[in-house]
């Protein structure tokens, strides 16, 4: 059996896909969406497929790294 490719720039990402793009499990993921209200909502595209945009993700993902950094640069040395 062959095994299925996702093209890199799909235009939407399915809950799997983006947590293999984070490096977390799904149960991570989970969490994560819980208590993050900024994070990007799935919607379903159809019953049973649930999926969010790329763009909506990777702007999210820009916003936690800039964060990040300037967190890092204003903490104390």
């Amino acid at each position: 059996m062959s095994e299925r490719r996702v093209p890199e720039h799909a235009a939407f990402l399915r809950r799997q896909q983006v947590a293999y793009e984070l490096g977390v499990s799904r149960h991570t993921l989970r969490r994560m969406i819980e208590r993050d209200p900024e994070f990007p909502r799935f919607f379903a595209l159809t019953p049973g497929i649930e999926v969010i945009e790329r763009s909506e993700f990777e702007r999210w993902l820009l916003r936690k790294k800039i964060a990040a950094r300037q967190q890092h640069q204003a903490a104390p040395t």
